[in-house]
């Protein structure tokens, strides 16, 4: 696997795909919660719903939506891992940015960004043998 392997219009579109579809997950899932589940309570209780079940929406979402990403935006696993990569790195600077707000436990962060890695390695095909431009 090789740089050359990596389709980068792919990678960045497939990051910026993948991440709006998880912040409008998100937003979806509290709107259910705030109309069905739990109907005419105070907005802090639906922000602090928000805080409590993003990091699970993230999750419970994000490994179906970064395989299917992965399979049907970037098709290969090097343009894949790519597109993992760079929304991990725009999602800790996000974390980071905003650390003061919020506090997320470190074995959460790592369950959501490790899930993400394997439904990317699993979404995104491996390059065929033939495709590589290494000697052997």
């Amino acid at each position: 696997m090789s740089l050359r392997h990596i389709h980068w219009v792919r990678a960045i579109g497939g990051a910026i795909v993948a991440e709006v579809l998880l912040i409008a997950s998100a937003f979806v899932w509290v709107a259910i919660y705030s109309y069905l589940i739990n109907p005419n309570q105070p907005l802090a209780v639906y922000e602090q719903h928000a805080l409590d079940s993003g990091p699970w929406v993230s999750i419970l979402v994000g490994i179906p939506l970064f395989y299917a990403v992965a399979r049907w935006i970037a098709r290969n696993r090097p343009t894949a891992l790519s597109l993992c990569v760079i929304v991990l790195v725009f999602d800790a600077s996000v974390l980071l940015l905003t650390a003061g707000t919020a506090f997320l436990p470190l074995w959460i962060v790592a369950l959501s960004y490790s899930s993400k890695l394997i439904a990317v390695w699993f979404g995104g095909a491996p390059v065929p043998l033939e495709q590589d431009p290494q000697p052997r």
